[in-house]
């Protein structure tokens, strides 16, 4: 289950103008082996000048079988172009993160992770964004202190 509340300055800015908060509320499920919990999610991202997306996230999770219990996002993306929410999108992110010790156990080390990407919009309805992200002590890789990960994320809006 889940609520949200949020704001946004214009219908044509829904996706660059924005504040949202979210609460959620998730049920015990053995066969999925998913633990009770609730937590809460609080967005920002406001559209400077056109050009200029700063975005921030902050979240906590009480169990509920999350990743992390506490979260903390900041970021800034750059759109040299803009057509009605539609363009490509430089950016980058950084977080902050806390293990979930329901989900992990305790004495884990917090987590710290930065990404860089490129939102290449092939056309409207599709969207290719490749990244690179740099993650210190990862929660699901107790045993690095540090890894790399070349992603990519294809978006079809259909």
């Amino acid at each position: 289950s889940f609520a949200e509340i949020g704001w946004t300055t214009s219908k044509d800015n829904l996706y660059l103008d924005d504040i949202h908060l979210t609460v959620w509320q998730v049920d015990e499920r053995e066969e999925a082996g998913t633990e009770d919990g609730w937590g809460a999610v609080f967005s920002f991202a406001r559209y400077l000048h056109g050009k200029y997306l700063p975005f921030m996230k902050a979240a906590y999770a009480d169990d509920g079988s999350s990743l992390l219990e506490k979260s903390v996002s900041v970021g800034i993306g750059y759109q040299p172009w803009h057509d009605r929410g539609i363009g490509s999108l430089f950016g980058i992110g950084f977080n902050w993160g806390e293990p979930n010790e329901s989900s992990f156990g305790s004495g884990l080390d917090e987590q710290y992770a930065s990404e860089v990407f490129f939102r290449w919009h092939v056309s409207r309805e599709i969207a290719l964004t490749p990244s690179i992200h740099y993650i210190i002590d990862p929660a699901l890789n107790p045993d690095e202190s540090e890894i790399w990960v070349v992603g990519a994320r294809l978006r079809l809006a259909l």
